[in-house]
């Protein structure tokens, strides 16, 4: 898979970026917190989703199936997005992020966690940071998701595993062992009492440091769920 985006520098300036992937993966599980990480296993048994067999658990989905979409289709009214970090290289191996939502089949998810993941496409923003360039204070980078005008989601980075443990674990459990990988870094616990099926969702990721935020919008379209 290749994409081509646009890095914005911490001075402002920006410049186009070529990024690839053999591979991809949505990681689960990845908090810090050992109470974060039961907390969201709680949130997923609620709606009869079994727990994980290992923590932090990767779940490999399709490489073309990643855009900085607007617009997400999907089938039935049980869907939700998860807001989500993501990270790819480009030819020279720098490695770039952005804010981003692994949305997932909620029902499909009782059966199959990784036929869930993979049945909906991955939404990603339309610009990226340089991770070198706010390596130094990632853990203070600020993820946040809005569903229909509700905060779903909020929390910094330092509350899920750091990308190289991230890159570490998925590596080692790739279905391409010598390919490029690209991945999603498990999410944050939600706010709400349960899961928002909204159709508006707004991302942002923000750093407070540097003082610049990426967001990213999209809306869902429902398909009917026919036999």
């Amino acid at each position: 898979m290749r994409m081509e985006s646009v890095v914005v520098r911490k001075d402002g300036t920006s410049h186009r970026v070529a990024l690839s992937w053999d591979a991809c993966v949505a990681a689960g599980y990845t908090g810090r917190d050992q109470k974060s990480v039961l907390a969201h296993v709680e949130e997923l048994r609620r709606i009869g989703v079994p727990a994980p067999s290992q923590v932090p658990s990767m779940y490999w989905i399709e490489p073309e199936r990643v855009a900085p979409a607007r617009m997400l289709w999907v089938v039935g009214e049980g869907t939700s997005g998860e807001a989500e970090v993501f990270l790819a290289r480009c030819k020279e191996n720098g490695l770039f992020v952005t804010v981003a939502s692994d949305h997932t089949d909620r029902a499909l998810e009782t059966v199959s966690v990784a036929k869930a993941k993979q049945i909906s496409s991955k939404v990603v923003g339309s610009m990226f940071w340089s991770v070198s360039e706010i390596r130094d204070h990632w853990d203070a980078i600020e993820l946040r998701m809005w569903v229909d005008g509700t905060l779903y989601q909020e929390g910094t980075l330092g509350k899920m595993l750091p990308p190289e443990k991230l890159f570490e674990l998925a590596r080692a459990d790739s279905p391409v062992p010598a390919g490029r990988i690209a991945l999603f870094s498990g999410t944050l616990p939600i706010l709400a009492e349960g899961f928002i099926y909204g159709t508006e969702h707004v991302l942002s990721l923000k750093d407070p440091v540097l003082n610049r935020e990426i967001r990213h919008e999209y809306t869902v379209r429902i398909l009917p769920d026919r036999n």
